[in-house]
């Protein structure tokens, strides 16, 4: 499922570090959040909206110090963490341009905020046409941008 996203960058995505245990798997098209603890990223979940990064682009080695020097190699992953990115939307959601999302069942979908804390928010409903409301199953466009306020202002 990780080709379902199409998206509109608005900065150039950052490398990040992968676990190299390959315990924590990302794929191209994930929500992924930063593990402070271990300085990596991995997929985001419910739960851990502060560490939330933005969206996997791609994989491959990554030197960790020196382009010459090939041991230092670490394998890592691109983020894109501005854009409009299409997501996978819960199905029963009715969403209209604006409405906060998080994340949803898995890190490729996103449900409509209700109860979760705003520091959960990850994107917003992206509809500038206004057009009706986006409910049953499918996709919807996201804005995700870079450091989200944890006040959950909107965009």
């Amino acid at each position: 499922m990780g080709d379902v996203h199409r998206f509109q960058a608005q900065a150039n995505p950052t490398a990040y570090a992968l676990d190299a245990s390959g315990s924590n798997p990302v794929s191209v098209g994930d929500l992924v959040r930063y593990d402070a603890t271990n300085f990596y990223v991995k997929r985001h979940t419910a739960g851990n909206g502060p560490t939330f990064v933005g969206v996997a682009m791609g994989r491959g080695p990554t030197p960790s110090s020196s382009v010459d020097n090939a041991s230092n190699l670490i394998d890592a992953v691109k983020v894109q963490t501005n854009g409009i990115f299409t997501f996978v939307k819960t199905t029963g959601d009715s969403l209209v341009h604006g409405d906060p999302l998080v994340v949803g069942a898995d890190a490729q979908t996103v449900l409509k905020q209700t109860s979760e804390d705003d520091s959960e928010i990850i994107g917003y409903v992206w509809d500038p046409l206004g057009t009706a409301a986006n409910t049953g199953a499918g996709t919807t466009d996201v804005l995700i941008r870079n450091n989200f306020p944890a006040t959950g202002t909107g965009i």
